[in-house]
């Protein structure tokens, strides 16, 4: 079997900070939705959870320009792309399960990232510990675990090595069938008894995308990251060739040469 690797694009197993950036009108909107219920009174310290590129640590600059800014990421390749923004922030490099503020924070803005991190039950309460009174936790998170692509992924994980055999290991194919997001209620059974104000809601929203194998595009720089660090490189080979001909399939692009991609994500607005 051969694939062309350079024609759907290369597994990424770091983050990607420019391929990341081909959606990048597309990854703001629901920054824009989330802002927009953030209601919080000359914050003194602003943390971008998961900052990226600094997709949302601009619009959080642009809003609040007299806070002391700070955006973290585990990745030194994406933090050195956000820079290069012309804002007043600084960067820190670390994982999140092992940060802490250095100061006690006002605003704790988190835009696709939260879905990574397991134990939610664990993980959000320990954030609201670190806001002062009257601070606010701000999260969005894809919601993709029951998206056809999602589904397409871990199929070819069962059945895409030779043969039909599964790919990686049972451990690999289990972590990703696992379910770190909470439903809507039990989040809120979660948040309620320790906040002031609470929203919690949900949006899908039809995606119009571009490219040769955009459904791809996007989820490779994001969820695929996981899958190909547990795989080595033959079988990185096999996971594309067969995922890829899968979304195909199940995606085709329109008569007008745009490809649809359905997308769920959960937001969260907690103040304490």
């Amino acid at each position: 079997m051969s694939v062309n690797l350079e024609t759907p694009g290369k597994p990424c197993t770091d983050w990607d900070a420019e391929a990341y950036q081909q959606f990048s009108r597309l990854r703001q909107q629901p920054v824009n939705e989330l802002l927009d219920r953030v209601r919080v009174e000359n914050p003194r310290h602003i943390y971008d959870l998961g900052c990226g590129t600094g997709i949302a640590t601009r619009l959080l600059a642009e809003r609040w320009p007299r806070a002391q800014l700070q955006g973290i990421d585990s990745s030194e390749e994406m933090l050195r792309e956000a820079r290069c923004l012309p804002i007043k922030a600084s960067w820190q490099q670390c994982d999140l399960l092992d940060w802490k503020p250095e100061s006690q924070a006002d605003l704790l803005f988190a835009a696709a990232v939260l879905h990574f991190i397991d134990d939610h039950e664990q993980l959000l309460p320990r954030l609201l510990g670190y806001l002062n009174p009257g601070g606010c936790l701000a999260a969005h998170m894809p919601n993709w675990r029951d998206a056809l692509w999602y589904r397409l992924m871990l199929d070819t994980l069962e059945d895409g090595g030779p043969g039909g055999t599964p790919l990686g290991t049972t451990q690999l194919r289990q972590r990703m069938a696992a379910r770190p997001l909470l439903r809507l209620k039990d989040y809120y059974r979660l948040l309620a008894p320790v906040t002031r104000s609470l929203e919690i809601w949900e949006s899908r929203q039809l995606q119009v995308v571009d490219g040769k194998s955009p459904v791809y595009d996007w989820v490779r720089v994001s969820a695929l990251r996981q899958v190909m660090l547990g795989l080595d490189k033959e079988e990185q080979a096999r996971f594309i060739y067969h995922f890829v001909m899968r979304v195909h399939k199940h995606y085709p692009q329109e008569n007008d040469g745009h490809t649809l991609f359905p997308f769920k994500r959960i937001f969260i607005v907690a103040r304490v």
